[in-house]
């Protein structure tokens, strides 16, 4: 086989493999968006802003 032509060879396996990981990385980081939306809505939901404003004191 030709030194040249598995140096290019080798060079395209490489660049599929970031490519990969570009890719599943990229997957990653929706699913993390994804997840932290849920959380801050589930967040916005479970605020009550009327409570802890007053506090009632008897001596």
């Amino acid at each position: 086989m030709n030194i040249q032509a598995s140096s290019y060879q080798a060079q395209m396996l490489t660049s599929l493999k970031q490519a990969l990981n570009v890719s599943m990385l990229q997957k990653a980081m929706k699913q993390d968006a994804q997840s932290v939306e849920s959380v801050v809505k589930a967040m916005e939901q479970s605020v009550t802003p009327h409570l802890g404003q007053n506090i009632d004191i008897k001596l």
